[in-house]
């Protein structure tokens, strides 16, 4: 890139050149000579600008595929890193934020170059004509401090708005995650409401973080003019008293025209310097955030789980043995008191009071959390084939036991689908069932196969005869380790070695208002 800013700041100096040498005394030869020099001069322009141009957008690319790898693994592997974030939230950083985080590479690039260009430029005027060099090396700095200093207000409005972009994108998730329920009690209207409130602060947030940024770009407008009328009526000067040639004028009159692109470029090159900087800002403190884990950490000495005074908001703490190699089933009435018990399991809230041979769950780092697997009732399904689904491997030939996909009753979900285990899988499973991604779900987590397995009502979207199926299979697959059942199911119930009831919570006295009811009598 800077081969190429240089090569467009020498095109009006050789224009002048060949006025002086050429045109002026009409000299064919030289004239043919220059046209030719001229001609190499704009293929090295052309193919630096390709090849530097690739090069630069190539850089931003990988910058923004590595930023979101980043945050994608640290929301993965790091413990806590997800608390207190609404589920858009994390998808805005690994998106939006990453993006603009890597437009940084181009500008370090483009500016560069843009730097160099006006030096090599700075340099030929003051060679030609001291006085006209001095009014552009006085001129540039000053226009690039005008431009420099509402930077910080771009860089915080810019934070702003990706804020408000990022609220916007977890209301929406979260709309959508609870779309069922909310026509189920009448709320569409007050959730499109509740989304329309959060659209219209993020495209207020991007108002104005634009309005900042063209009144920067128009400043740098105004000062490469300002720059570029006092070059034009300097060089007019020095040429009425013969201190400039005609070659020499069109070579300074092309030079400071030349000096609008880089000062633009600079002046770009702040602008988004600053919404880099917020955005970037939000990657820092996301990345900062967490409970860092050792990998080397404590491994379970056995499968035996121990529930230690853990805190569900019962009246008493629950303890609890769950001995190695047995079919529990927790069967919790009140579905709040259900969501802390599967959390603590997985290793969210109070996972501390949870024992796994003599470990808290909280100390066993996610790498070696093979020991310990929790399989959530909402499983994600990604896009790929049933194959990828359940091995999470894409080599597409990976086989998967006949006993998991009978234990599973993912074998009828291959008697109706084509291709087997090679069947197309849409994003989220969308073409796919409510039980049949159930299943699935429950095949990959039988497939991993870990000494201890926690299903989080794992039959909910099948009918009664499969749940039998699914937990006589379930009861055959894990023989000889410890699997724990959170349901009501009674299938699982009458198949299990050990049954444990979990009371409910305490009744509050007080309960959360109802929707609001607008004036017509709907919820809204």
């Amino acid at each position: 890139m800077s081969t190429w800013q240089l090569c467009e700041a020498i095109v009006p100096i050789s224009i002048g050149l060949i006025v002086d040498h050429a045109i002026v005394p009409r000299d064919r030869i030289a004239l043919l000579i220059s046209i030719l020099a001229l001609l190499a001069l704009f293929a090295v322009l052309s193919f630096a600008y390709r090849f530097g141009a690739r090069r630069m957008n190539t850089a931003q690319q990988l910058e923004a595929h590595d930023l979101r790898v980043e945050v994608a693994q640290h929301a993965l592997l790091t413990r806590g890193a997800l608390t207190g974030r609404r589920p858009g939230a994390v998808l805005s950083l690994s998106s939006a934020d990453a993006d603009v985080t890597a437009m940084l590479f181009r500008q370090i690039a483009s500016g560069g170059s843009a730097l160099i260009g006006i030096a090599g430029a700075s340099a030929y005027l003051l060679w030609a004509d001291p006085l006209v060099g001095l009014v552009v090396m006085l001129g540039v700095p000053l226009a690039l401090l005008l431009v420099a200093g509402p930077s910080r207000v771009i860089s915080r409005r810019s934070g702003d708005q990706q804020a408000a972009v990022a609220e916007a994108g977890a209301v929406a998730s979260d709309t959508m995650g609870g779309l069922r329920i909310l026509k189920a009690v009448g709320g569409e209207r007050w959730a499109s409401q509740r989304y329309q409130r959060a659209s219209a602060g993020a495209a207020r947030a991007g108002i104005r973080t634009a309005d900042v940024s063209g009144r920067v770009s128009a400043l740098g407008v105004l000062s490469v003019g300002l720059i570029l009328a006092g070059v034009v009526l300097v060089a007019g000067w020095r040429v009425t008293t013969g201190d400039l040639s005609v070659g020499q004028l069109v070579s300074v009159i092309g030079v400071a025209v030349f000096f609008s692109e880089p000062i633009q470029t600079l002046t770009m090159t702040m602008t988004v310097f600053a919404r880099s900087h917020g955005a970037a800002g939000k990657i820092a403190e996301f990345l900062r955030g967490g409970e860092q884990e050792d990998p080397t950490g404590p491994m379970p000495s056995d499968a035996t789980v121990l529930l230690d005074a853990l805190d569900l908001g019962l009246e008493a703490p629950l303890d609890l043995r769950i001995d190695a190699g047995s079919l529990c089933v927790l069967d919790a009435a009140d579905p709040v008191v259900a969501g802390r018990l599967a959390r603590a399991l997985a290793g969210g809230a109070s996972s501390e009071h949870v024992l796994v041979g003599g470990i808290a769950r909280s100390a066993i780092a996610r790498p070696r959390s093979g020991t310990i697997i929790s399989a959530p009732h909402a499983a994600d399904l990604f896009a790929g084939t049933l194959r990828s689904n359940i091995t999470m491997l894409h080599d597409g030939e990976t086989p998967v036991p006949e006993s998991v996909l009978a234990a599973s009753a993912t074998d009828e979900v291959l008697g109706v689908v084509t291709g087997g285990l090679d069947h197309e899988v849409r994003e989220a499973g969308s073409n796919l069932s409510g039980g049949q991604r159930q299943r699935i779900a429950l095949a990959r987590a039988l497939y991993a196969d870990p000494e201890v397995l926690v299903l989080e009502d794992p039959t909910s979207a099948v009918d009664s005869v499969t749940e039998w199926q699914i937990a006589r299979g379930v009861q055959r697959e894990r023989i000889g380790r410890t699997t724990i059942v959170l349901t009501s199911s009674p299938a699982f119930r009458a198949l299990a070695d050990d049954v444990h009831e979990i009371p409910g919570a305490p009744v509050a006295t007080a309960h959360a208002p109802a929707l609001p009811h607008d004036s017509a009598g709907g919820t809204r």
